[in-house]
């Protein structure tokens, strides 16, 4: 018997998903550009000094504010700030080519 698909609500911008966009471009940012997203999740907790459940909601949230700027759809209006540099199963992500940093010697 197929699993029963769970319907999805459609992504859409908040203020609070463009403010978690922006803390996770500027994570990026400190880490040169791209940087595994367990990494870019748990600096940015870390920083709030979240745990237990509010850590585990900032979490999906951060997800969400990630998954909403790479799309490339956009459905929503939000602006396509990051991208999977190694395709849509990696877990490394990275500021979009456009608002990535210039490379240093």
């Amino acid at each position: 018997m197929p699993h029963a698909t769970r319907s999805r609500k459609p992504a859409r911008l908040t203020p609070v998903k463009a403010k978690l966009a922006a803390e996770i471009r500027q994570q990026l940012m400190a880490q040169g550009g791209a940087a595994h997203r367990d990494v870019v999740i748990g600096r940015i907790l870390q920083r709030k000094g979240l745990s237990g459940l509010a850590a585990d909601r900032t979490r999906r949230a951060l997800l969400s504010a990630f998954e909403l700027h790479a799309d490339a759809a956009k459905e929503v209006g939000a602006p396509h700030l990051f991208e999977l540099p190694f395709g849509p199963d990696s877990y490394r992500w990275a500021l979009d080519g456009t608002v990535r940093p210039p490379l240093t010697s």
